[in-house]
């Protein structure tokens, strides 16, 4: 029986995945490239298969490599979450904390989520990023990111996952100002209309499809998909497309867009952001700090926009 495959191997696969070469892996691991190499044969003698192939372009993993390379990830994200643990807990104010932000989330909350995390923790450098479609969730067990913030889907979630509630918004339905259905009011009066989406299997694609169901309105008919905002405004404002966006983004983007929101007698109820990451992570202090300061924004937030609705 082959000898268990330990962590230094997994530290070595990750470097060497991530540098793309044995040159680059070795000087981050502090080796010399003959070393490194040697060690990366005696691994795949081990395993009895080839982790990497070898090109004038540098290295790219085998099916095996790509096998082991989610558990090299964790593994190098756990121990650095182990040691940037322990120095937070001493007092060190210093580290990385990552996390993945739709475009409501960042619009709707991330200025004021920064401005308190970074009076509390000055130190820490702050990584954000897109999710990654069409998993928004890729990268949530290995530790990078600490965890998403995004609209909650609409498919239950595995148990593997801790999800947190935010708060729920509102869509609406933007065209250019001179858009002949620019004033409609009624659902009925968009049955003709064309529209663009961000993702037919998105939360706001399936609150568009919601409404009109309930309204008992021919189903909308979906003419292009754009997974991006800039590219589903260009869209709007240069043709006779009606588009989508949570009504948080319009309201910040309008100026800037020139687009409009039809004033429509029916609301669209839209997608409830959710704070999600991975059940079994253990968060530094700071990834932990910065989880509860987006929770208390975003009720706040929430709170707030009860009051004016109560109002």
């Amino acid at each position: 029986m082959a000898d268990s495959l330990d962590a230094n191997g997994l530290i070595l696969i990750h470097a060497i995945a991530s540098a793309g070469s044995l040159t680059r892996a070795a000087q981050s691991l502090g080796m010399v490239q003959p070393a490194l190499t040697k060690k990366l044969q005696r691994i795949e003698s081990q395993l009895g298969v080839n982790l990497f192939t070898r090109d004038r372009r540098g290295v790219r993993l085998t099916p095996y490599g790509e096998t082991l390379l989610p558990h090299a990830n964790t593994l190098v994200a756990q121990l650095r979450q182990a040691t940037e643990a322990v120095g937070q807990m001493r007092g060190l104010r210093e580290g990385i904390v990552s996390v993945a932000l739709s475009h409501l989330a960042t619009i709707t909350l991330l200025a004021e989520v920064y401005r308190r995390f970074q009076a509390q923790w000055p130190d820490i450098q702050l990584r954000i990023a897109p999710p990654a479609f069409p998993d928004r969730f890729a990268g949530l067990r290995e530790g990078a990111p600490d965890f998403a913030v995004v609209p909650r889907p609409a498919q239950r979630l595995g148990n593997e996952f801790i999800s947190t509630p935010l708060h729920t918004t509102t869509v609406v339905a933007i065209a250019r100002a001179d858009h002949p259905l620019v004033q409609a009011r009624t659902l009925g009066e968009l049955v003709d209309a064309q529209w663009v989406l961000p993702n037919v299997s998105s939360t706001s694609a399936q609150a568009l499809a919601r409404v009109f169901l309930l309204a008992r309105v021919k189903a909308p008919r979906i003419a292009a998909i754009c997974e991006t905002l800039t590219g589903l405004e260009i869209l709007v404002s240069s043709s006779d497309l009606i588009g989508i966006v949570p009504a948080e983004v319009h309201v910040l983007r309008a100026k800037a867009s020139g687009l409009v929101a039809l004033p429509l007698y029916t609301p669209i109820e839209g997608p409830s952001l959710a704070l999600i990451r991975w059940r079994e992570a253990q968060p530094t202090p700071a990834a932990a700090a910065l989880e509860q300061i987006f929770i208390q924004v975003a009720h706040e937030r929430a709170r707030s926009e009860y009051r004016e609705k109560a109002g």
